[in-house]
């Protein structure tokens, strides 16, 4: 497996345990700061996996 690709899970994987969790353990007034970071941190650590899992090597 390319290391791109290795990086991209390693990504995700960070990003399912941590901020994705984070966004959702309290719906108070309190935490709406925390939940909107933390799924803006999700939502781009996702997308840059994903472009990073798709790189992969050029065969050109």
């Amino acid at each position: 497996m390319a290391k791109s690709k290795i990086i991209a899970l390693v990504i995700l994987a960070i990003v399912v345990f941590t901020f994705f969790q984070w966004a959702f353990i309290g719906f108070s007034v309190e935490t709406q700061l925390l939940q909107a970071l933390s799924m803006a941190v999700t939502i781009i650590a996702v997308i840059v996996a994903i472009f990073l899992f798709n790189k992969g090597e050029s065969s050109h």
